[in-house]
Order: structure tokens, then C-alpha cells, then sequence
């Protein structure tokens, strides 16, 4: 539209401009609305060369029809399975199945259980959740599941089997598992073999597989730091059930840093009353236990830091009002570059027995509510230049010129405060450090640390 009388004035002229501003956006909502209304032009998709390639359709009948979900599902013989297994045969066919119930046949070393354990029916639980998970509102056939576990331990550690086959004809599944750890990650396959197709509103399982797998880590997980960045509850578990759709096993929580101890303690109370960041960013003991508890419904053990000797300090700074002395140095200090790795600093008095009375009695709090076969301490980023400035440390260092002095201060201070955590036959985890390197391996008894590796010091 053109316009060919130009108003001469102000008010006219934003009249007009209205004007043509509203036509325009008129003509703009019937051309969308007329999209919106057009059929729109739907696809399929074809395994080639084991990649899904787009197709158009040449008609509405989408009858036998592949979505791009169903393609990636059964495309280039392991699908879409994640991680890959070890030796996986995918087929390419399809069934509907129900997302609603399935029939499990669970036979522990051989013989028949028809009241299988929490634990069991917690893996059971998900793998329908899963499903349904989906969003399908078809109707299919019930599975059959029949689950072979050769072991009814529930133990989950560094030691166990967590090795499964599997096996799909139809309907019909078969799973034969080491442990009920290796049902857990038999039942996450399965569930990644199903998906919902679109054309059919179904969820879709393939119809033919064969799988042998064992995970190649015995170790498999991630750390959450709740100290510098505080979690909900809530959010902690969602974390927990991503990773058991992921068969990661190790929920690795860093608890506290220098910035905040976030952790009920009931044994020495002003370690929370000044760690905590509010009086509502505190883990209280039940919340602890509750984690711990749901971590394993999924497969998943709680793996606790209590980082030390550096990267404390909110929590710590009460010691000289208790009569107990500096527990810990350097907090706060400015510049930080001269005490610490990153701010703000902290490190704990290697040279006070109250910090060891401390920690003896936060290590059995946590132990008690914590139930995996690994402890870890933390042990990394120590900063010299902080105990070297400390009149609380380097009058008794003999030679403050080496650094050396104060790695055996460093080693000596890690032999003493793990003792607790060796009495309870718990192995002992630490960072990747100088400590870690082979001049100082007298102080990591060899066949009780596990190095966590993060960094150049490998050792």
C-alpha cells in the first residue's frame, strides 16, 4: 500500500503512520494463521549406510511409516545405546509395547523369587517410570521379563560385578546378571531399546537383540560441590536418578570448601553454627541418610569429601574463643595469591591436636551416615607460602628455603588424620597432588589410597 497525501501535521501524520502499522500487522497474523492451518509436510526416515536419512512422504498414509526416533533406535547395529555394550547385536524390527506393566520373573543363584528385595523392586520401579517417561498413549503388549541373578548381595563397591547379558526375541526378555547391580544396568539397556514413535503413538521395543556387557570403569560418576554452590535436596536426587539412566555408579559429593560447611554436625555444632552459608543451607543428618538411601535405589553409592588440609575455613575460625587455639590459617587473607591456589583461603594448623580431635570426630559422624567403602579427603592445592608465613608453623619447620620441609608437614598431616578412616577398614581417597608424586609415597599407604586424578601430579 502506498500512501500518496503526507499529513501536515504532527497528529495526522502519526494517524496515518498508525494506520499503515496495523494493516501491515494484520496482513503479518493472516499469512501466520495461514501456515498454521496448512498441513504440514511430514517425513520419513531410512537406515543408509547405518545413518538415518530423511525422506519425504509422498501421501498422508503414514501406515508402517519410520520416525527418525525409531530409525536412530534400530540404525548402524547398536542403535542408540548409551554407552555402548561390549558386544551388541541390534535388529532392525520393532514391537508396540504397554509402558503401563510387565511381567518380571526374578530367579536369585537358581532358584524362583517372588518377593524380590527393596533394592530389586527399586530397579523395577524406575525401569516403568522410564517408560512411561515416554509420553505414549497406544496400547501394546506386556513384556516378559526373566532375570538370572547369580548373587543376592547388595553391596556396591570398587569389588563389584556389575556385568549383565541380555537378550531380546519379541516380547520375551531374558537377563542374566552377576549381581542385582548388573540387573540395574541390564534394565537401563532395555529401556534405551525402547522409544516412542510418533506415527503409531506407541513406545516401540526392537524385536531381535543379543548383548554381553561390563562396564570399563569400575568407577563411574560425578562430583557436585555443594559448598560454593548450595543444592536443594530435591536437586541433588534429580542428579541421582540422571546418572542411573546413565549407569554411572558414583555420586562423588565434594560437601565442604573453604567457602562453607553446609553439613549438620551434632559432634562439634559450631563447625555448622559459622559454616553454614544460611540456617537453611544446612544438610541435616536424616536429609544425609535419605540421599545415601535413594542413591541406591538407582545403583548409585555416595562417595563423601571432606576436603583437608587446604581448602578450609568457614566452619574453622572458632577455635581461639573455645581456648582450643588458630585451627585455621590464613582465611581470608589479602592478597589472597600469596596464601592460597584460588580464593578465599584457609588452611588447617598442622601443628594443633585439636584439629585432629576435630576431625577424628567429624570422620566418625560422617562414616555413620555415609555407607561406601571409599572416603575421600581431599589433600590437594596446599599452598606453602601459607604455613610459611604462620608464626603457628614455621618456627618449627627446620628449613624454610625447601619446600620439601613443608610436603613432609603436608604428609605427615594426612598419615594422622586418616587414621579413624583406616580403623574403619575404609579406603582413603585423595587428589592428584605434589603429595602424590613418587618422593613422597611414604606417606599413602599403597594399598589403601586410591589417587583421584585431576591435575599434571599423577605421581
Amino acid at each position: 500500500m502506498q500512501f500518496t497525501k503526507v499529513a501536515t501535521t504532527l497528529g495526522t501524520h502519526s494517524s496515518i503512520c498508525f494506520v499503515h502499522l496495523t494493516m501491515k500487522a494484520a496482513f503479518l497474523i493472516a499469512s501466520l494463521a495461514a501456515v498454521a492451518t496448512a498441513d504440514v509436510r511430514q517425513h520419513r526416515y531410512t537406515c543408509v549406510k547405518n545413518n538415518c536419512k530423511l525422506q519425504p512422504l509422498t501421501s498422508n498414509n503414514v501406515a508402517g511409516t519410520t520416525s527418525l526416533a525409531i530409525c536412530e533406535l534400530t540404525c548402524g547395529g547398536q542403535g542408540s545405546l548409551w554407552p555402548q555394550p561390549d558386544s551388541v547385536s541390534v535388529g532392525t524390527e520393532t514391537i508396540a509395547i504397554s509402558t503401563e506393566s510387565a511381567n518380571h520373573r526374578i530367579v536369585f543363584n537358581g532358584k524362583a523369587s517372588y518377593d524380590s528385595s527393596p533394592l530389586v523392586s527399586s530397579f523395577k520401579t524406575n525401569f516403568h517410570q522410564a517408560l512411561r517417561y515416554k509420553g505414549a498413549q497406544g496400547n501394546g503388549k506386556d513384556i516378559e521379563i526373566t532375570a538370572n541373578i547369580k548373587s543376592a548381595s547388595e553391596v556396591l563397591d570398587l569389588n563389584t560385578d556389575e556385568s549383565y547379558d541380555l537378550s531380546v526375541d519379541g516380547i520375551k526378555v531374558t537377563i542374566n546378571a552377576a549381581t542385582v547391580f548388573g540387573y540395574r544396568n541390564a534394565l537401563t539397556t532395555l529401556a534405551q531399546l525402547t522409544e516412542f514413535d510418533e506415527f503409531s503413538n506407541t513406545v516401540r521395543l526392537v524385536t531381535k537383540v543379543t548383548i554381553k556387557d561390563s562396564p570399563a570403569y569400575k568407577n563411574r560418576g560425578i562430583t557436585i560441590d555443594t559448598s560454593r554452590n548450595f543444592y536443594s535436596v530435591e536437586s541433588l536426587k534429580r542428579i541421582i536418578r540422571t546418572m542411573g539412566g546413565n549407569k554411572l555408579n558414583t555420586f562423588h559429593w565434594h560437601v565442604s570448601d573453604t567457602n562453607s560447611y553446609p553439613f549438620q554436625s551434632k559432634v562439634f555444632p559450631n563447625i555448622t553454627n559459622y559454616g553454614a552459608s544460611t540456617a537453611k543451607q544446612i544438610y541435616t543428618h536424616d536429609e544425609i541418610r535419605d540421599i545415601v538411601k535413594y542413591a541406591k535405589g538407582f545403583g548409585v553409592r555416595v562417595v563423601p569429601e571432606l576436603d583437608a588440609p587446604a581448602h578450609v575455613g568457614a566452619g574453622w575460625e572458632w577455635g581461639p574463643d573455645a581456648g582450643l587455639g588458630e585451627l585455621v590459617l590464613c582465611y581470608g587473607a589479602n592478597p589472597w595469591f600469596d596464601s592460597c591456589v584460588q580464593p578465599p583461603c584457609g588452611q588447617l594448623n598442622p601443628l594443633n591436636d585439636n584439629v585432629y580431635k576435630i576431625l577424628e570426630g567429624l570422620h566418625n559422624e560422617w562414616l555413620s551416615l555415609f555407607d561406601s567403602d571409599v572416603f575421600h579427603m581431599g589433600g590437594d592445592e596446599v599452598h606453602v607460602g601459607c604455613w610459611n608465613q604462620s608464626a603457628a608453623v614455621y618456627p618449627f619447620v627446620k628449613d624454610r628455603n625447601d619446600p620439601k620441609s613443608f610436603f613432609h608437614l603436608w604428609g605427615e598431616f594426612q598419615v594422622r588424620s586418616a587414621k579413624v578412616i583406616e580403623k574403619a577398614q575404609k579406603k582413603v581417597m585423595l587428589w592428584s597432588s605434589d603429595l602424590t608424586t613418587p618422593d613422597f609415597y611414604k606417606y599413602l599407604p599403597t594399598n589403601n589410597t586410591i589417587v583421584h586424578i585431576w591435575s599434571d601430579y599423577a605421581g
